[in-house]
């Protein structure tokens, strides 16, 4: 095989690590290394190379800039920077989602797809198989694990289009949940007195929202699905401007895994606490 590359970066060490890692392994082994192929975003060394690029290059943050959707739209604005530092935040989070965005491509075609062609090519999956991975893992809401089983089911049988489309309201109904589960209110009250469930953008604008979900994992749910400088997926899909190549880009092949990968790692550890407590009982016996 020659040498693959992506743009100007090699990433052949990066695909044969990804195949080594699930090549010859037992399903379970193999779903617990595709879980842990990469390792996720790290927010604060994002946030690091962030403020060094803009300190290291002032003029990109002299200016305002917007951010414009494919069809032409204005749907984000960065300010200036402010010499005075007042609203550094409004323009350090911008540099970070676009570092983010960029990270993906790499990710995706380095480390989750080559690991993903192995696992398909070497087992016969079953949606029954996830079925019973999604029903241990405690980060699931009990009465959507059918869907959630469903979606991880057909990222692995590689239908992006479906899984995408069930996946992303059941985040948004999985964030809701865990932080009406840690007693926060996820309405609103219009002025005509009706309650309304908030969306996902203002969900993950709860301080909460870190304190469930970790500062990385929260970073990217936010910088994926519901920030209009990312690929804002679940804005994107709720308002159907996802379209069939959309559905198969990278940002969308990147969320399904990040799922599975929060379902099964959630899973694997409560299964590994179980059996645990299972033999200090057994050897108190």
């Amino acid at each position: 095989m020659g040498k693959i590359t992506s743009g100007s970066i090699d990433i052949s060490e990066l695909i044969e690590n990804s195949v080594k890692a699930v090549k010859g392994k037992e399903l379970s082994e193999a779903l617990l290394q595709f879980a842990n192929v990469y390792r996720g975003a790290r927010a604060d060394k994002i946030r690091s190379f962030s403020e060094e690029m803009i300190r290291n290059h002032p003029l990109r943050s002299l200016f305002a800039a917007t951010h414009m959707s494919s069809d032409g739209r204005v749907i984000a604005k960065k300010p200036a920077a402010d010499l005075g530092g007042e609203n550094q935040e409004s323009v350090i989070w911008p540099e970070m989602v676009k570092h983010y965005a960029m990270e993906l491509s790499l990710v995706v075609q380095g480390d989750i797809w080559p690991a993903l062609e192995v696992i398909r090519q070497e087992h016969r999956l079953k949606e029954a198989d996830f079925y019973s991975v999604v029903k241990r893992s405690p980060v699931v809401p009990p009465d959507r694990i059918r869907l959630m089983a469903k979606a991880i089911f057909q990222g692995f049988d590689g239908d992006f289009i479906s899984a995408l489309h069930l996946l992303i309201p059941q985040i948004e109904n999985l964030v809701r949940y865990h932080l009406k589960q840690h007693g926060e209110k996820t309405t609103n009250i219009d002025i005509n007195g009706i309650e309304n469930e908030n969306g996902l953008s203002t969900l993950m604008d709860n301080s909460k929202v870190e304190d469930i979900f970790g500062k990385d994992l929260s970073f990217e749910l936010k910088a994926i699905f519901c920030d209009p400088f990312g690929p804002n997926l679940r804005n994107e899909l709720a308002h159907g401007l996802i379209g069939y190549e959309e559905s198969q880009n990278i940002y969308s092949i990147y969320a399904w895994w990040l799922t599975f990968r929060l379902i099964f790692n959630t899973f694997w550890n409560a299964n590994r606490a179980n059996q645990q407590e299972e033999g200090q009982a057994d050897g108190n016996a």
